[in-house]
This record gives C-alpha cells, structure tokens and sequence, in this order.
C-alpha cells in the first residue's frame, strides 16, 4: 500500500526482527531445522480448550522436543524457532499450539529467574499470539517478563498497537499504548506517533483523530504524527478532513513535508482527481519542498490504473528526472505495468524499461517480473516467458506465488509441456513458495485437460479438504464432469459430500448440477 512509501525510513523495532541475529552453527542451523519441522508435523490434540491457555503445553510433544534437543536450548534458538512459525502467509498453515507448547516447554527448562534473560523468545510469542488475535496470551507475556525481570521494550507494545489496529480493535490499540508506564516503558513522542501512524493504515481516521485530541497535551505533534493524520483521513477518502488537519498543522506553525504532501497527492489521484493533486504537487514546488520518488509514483498509479496511454506516464517520469528525483524499484514497476496493461501489451517496451533498471543500478523484484510474464502469456510467447524466467534467476530474483501460476498457465496450455508444469510446482514446493487458489485451479485445469481424472481429484480434494479453499463453480463442475466420464461415480460422489460438509455446495445444487448429468450418462 501506499503508506509503506509516505512515511521516512526507520530501523524497525517489530520484535520478528531479533535484537542481534547471530550467525549460526550447522549444528544450532540443522537443530533449528528439525525443531520447526518436528513443531510442524506434530499432531494436535483436538479439540483444543477455547480459549487457549497460555500455559498449554502437548505433553507427546514435549517428549519429542527434549529427546531432540539439549536443554537448555542456547539462547537465541528459541525466538528463531517461533519467528519461523509465524512466516507462512496463510494462517492455517501457521502451527500455534505447538509453537506455544514449545515455547512453554523451553520456559520450563530455564532457571528461574533467569541468569542473563533475553527478550527475545517472549517477543516473537508474543507478536505471533497477537497475529493469531490470541491477545489475552500476549498479555500474558507481558505480565510473565516482568514477574520474571524480562526487561519489556517498547517494541512489544508496539507490536501490540499494530496487532490491534489490524484486528481493527482501535480501542484496544489506544489501551495498549495507555498500559505502557505500567511495565516502565516510557510513553514516547515515537510511540504516540506509531498509535496514529498504526490506526491510519486500518482506515480508522476518526479513532485516529480521537486518540489524537486527547493525547495531544501530552505529547505535541510534531510533522510526523501530523503527517500520519493527514493519511488517515487520506485513506478514508474524507479529503475535506485531510485538508483541515493539514491547515491545522500550518496554522500551529508545523510545516507540512514531503510525506505530508504525498499524503493528500496519493488521495486525490486514488479518488481520481488529477488536476488537483498536480495542483498540490505545484504548490509543493513553491515552497521550496522537494518531491520524491513516493509523490511521483502516487501520480503515476493513477494514470497506470486509468488506462491512459504510456506516452503520458513516461512524461511524469522524465519530469521527474528534470527535477533531480532518482527513479525507484516502483517507478520502473509502474512504467513496465503500463506497457503490460490490457490494451498495451508492448513486451519489447516493458522489457526495454527492465533492462534500464539495471543500467541505473537499480535491482529489479519480483513485481518488475511478473506484468511481463502476463504479457507474455496473454501473448502466447513461450519463447519470451523462458528468457525472462533465466534473466530472473541471473538477477538473483525469487519467483513469488504469481510467478509460478503464470508459468504453470502457460506451458499448461501445451499438450506437450505436462513435464514443465510439474518442474514449476516442484521449484515452488523446493523453494518454500507457498501455493493460492489460483496454484489449483491452473494444476487442477492442466490434468483436466489432459483427461487424468486422478490428479485433477486428487488435487481438488486437497484444496477442500485440507486447504478449506472453496474452489470456483466452473473449476469443481470440470472434475466432477471428468470423473463422470471416467465412470468413477463413487469418487464423484465422495468430492461432493467433501464439497457439502465444507458448505462449498448446497445439497439442492448438487441434484441440479449434478443429478441429472449422472442420469444422462447412465442412460447413454
């Protein structure tokens, strides 16, 4: 989103980033290994209490742990082990009962009180519970380090703040903050502005502007927490408001800078107001403000998304090598998107912008690469797809989720590029890329076109069964029709209980989509 690009650069306090990272043994690297995946594979015992105690431990695996592993483990191991945890994207994929089983059973191998006591382990749980909303855990946490003299950073409520905002629970975000002087953790101007800053991102402009009011006194706004309010109204889309803080910090003899005016410049262009924001962005050159790659790419998304011809993106980027401002990875990204865009589909065009990319030592990710490959795939060239796939590893850029759909789409598509397809998913698999929706129906749609009803079933019934993604009504009626044709009624018929008991599919939608078809074919 366009926030991560309005606010100045800062060293992040998130506790997912350890206070040090320290460079591991093979020994300590393969015991991190086998932990996470011994954490991984263990069986839950179901069903689990409601809520889950923070003293919940799996005795089969605490076993398991003690017989792998010394203890006490060294000490940096253990937050390692619990930030691995919390890396899958898709939260069903993260295992939380015995990530804070194993935590529990590290807890209990450590002298009381401990010797040289880290924070660490109990931040990583401590922002995990919170992402998985277990917040009375995080809690918890809190109350744990400091009966155990745990020094407790502000990074914890930090994380707390962010955790609650995007739980969308601003009240509790504003408590979080409020609860700081009663752990010794000073309430500062930073934390103040990370309250306001964490409440805009969510679109929670008016408790943003409560919370702003009533700690005002307390802490003076500086351009920062102002700026941060600024953008919250901004995302909001009450622009009326955005302006009125805005003339509220002149008025307090708080100059606006450059992220305040990209701020209000990214609202206007997403409420599709150009001449306005461009007016902005003039009044921000009287001032003496310098833009920056943020306030140019704001203008740039808006006539990307408007479909307007690349001729007039490529003129906003020229203005902004007139005036010094060095183009960024999304300038380029937003250049190469414009040539891709339906109606553009200029391959010769977007690959020429990547390669200028490189030239201005600018390194290209993986969202420089993947309009490309649409282009490429919307344009049936196999040929290109190929050479762009090698100049991306030669780059030393990870393929993403995208990446490997776009591929796998394309050489489905030839009859004779089965082997190809399965190279992709197994590169995914090796490379720890984790699959979407979008991964099934382009596998399952491949062996459906190939007539192999084992694979298609097979993979069907694993994205409802143990993904509990609910697949599309042409993708499910394509495997259900394939296994009727196959003669293989009684797999038919166990995908459409799987497909029921989720609520995939209502049982009178199943006898009008379904019955009559298998009616007609035995007839036949």
């Amino acid at each position: 989103m366009a926030f991560f690009l309005l606010r100045p650069a800062k060293p992040s306090s998130h506790p997912r980033f350890l206070s040090t990272l320290p460079q591991l043994t093979p020994q300590e690297s393969q015991l991190l290994d086998d932990l996470y995946s011994l954490l991984q594979s263990h069986h839950t015992p179901t069903p689990l209490p409601t809520p889950l105690p923070p003293s919940f431990t799996i005795p089969s695996l605490s076993a398991s742990l003690s017989r792998l592993s010394p203890t006490p483990l060294p000490p940096h191991l253990p937050a390692l082990v619990i930030r691995r945890s919390s890396l899958p994207r898709h939260l069903p994929s993260i295992p939380f009962p015995p990530t804070l089983s194993f935590f529990n059973w590290y807890l209990s191998s450590v002298p009381t009180p401990p010797p040289s006591p880290s924070p660490d382990p109990f931040l990583a749980l401590l922002d995990l519970s919170a992402k998985l909303r277990h917040f009375h855990i995080s809690h918890h946490l809190l109350h744990l380090m400091k009966s155990l003299r745990v020094p407790v950073p502000a990074s914890a409520f930090h994380s707390l703040i962010r955790r609650y905002a995007r739980a969308r629970l601003p009240d509790d975000a504003l408590s979080a903050f409020l609860l700081m002087p009663d752990f010794s953790v000073p309430q500062t101007p930073h934390s103040f502005s990370l309250l306001i800053s964490a409440l805009s991102r969510q679109r929670l402009a008016s408790h943003a502007q409560a919370a702003f009011d009533r700690l005002r006194p307390l802490f003076p706004p500086d351009v920062v927490t102002y700026s941060s309010l600024v953008h919250a109204w901004c995302r909001a889309g009450d622009i009326p408001r955005a302006e009125a803080v805005f003339l509220d910090m002149q008025a307090r003899s708080v100059p606006p800078n450059v992220y305040t005016y990209t701020a209000v410049i990214d609202a206007l262009c997403r409420a599709g107001q150009l001449p306005r924001a461009q007016e902005v962005l003039r009044q921000m050159l009287d001032r003496g403000c310098p833009p920056n790659a943020a306030t140019f790419n704001a203008l740039l998304r808006a006539h990307v998304r408007s479909s307007r011809p690349p001729d007039q993106a490529l003129q906003l980027h020229n203005q902004m090598r007139q005036l010094g401002v060095e183009p960024d990875v999304l300038t380029y990204n937003l250049l190469i998107d414009a040539h891709c865009r339906k109606g553009q589909r200029n391959l010769d065009a977007a690959l020429k912008v990547l390669g200028s990319m490189a030239a201005r030592g600018c390194a290209p990710d993986v969202h420089s690469f993947n309009p490309i490959f649409k282009c490429a795939v919307e344009l049936g060239d196999v040929g290109a797809a190929n050479r762009l796939y090698e100049r991306m590893r030669e780059a030393g850029c990870k393929p993403n989720t995208v990446t490997y759909n776009l591929l796998m789409e394309m050489f489905g598509r030839d009859q004779k590029s089965m082997d190809m397809v399965m190279k992709m998913k197994k590169e995914m698999d090796e490379g720890g890329v984790e699959p979407n929706v979008n991964t099934y129906k382009v596998l399952i749609s491949a062996f459906c076109g190939r007539g192999n009803w084992k694979k298609a079933y097979q993979l069907l019934r694993e994205m409802v069964e143990d993904k509990c993604w609910k697949p599309t009504v042409p993708l499910y009626e394509m495997v259900l029709g394939l296994l009727r044709r196959a003669g293989q009624l009684k797999r038919h018929g166990e995908l459409v209980e799987k497909m029921t008991q989720r609520g995939f599919m209502a049982k009178d939608e199943v006898n009008s989509r379904t019955g009559n078809k298998a009616k007609r074919l035995f007839a036949a």
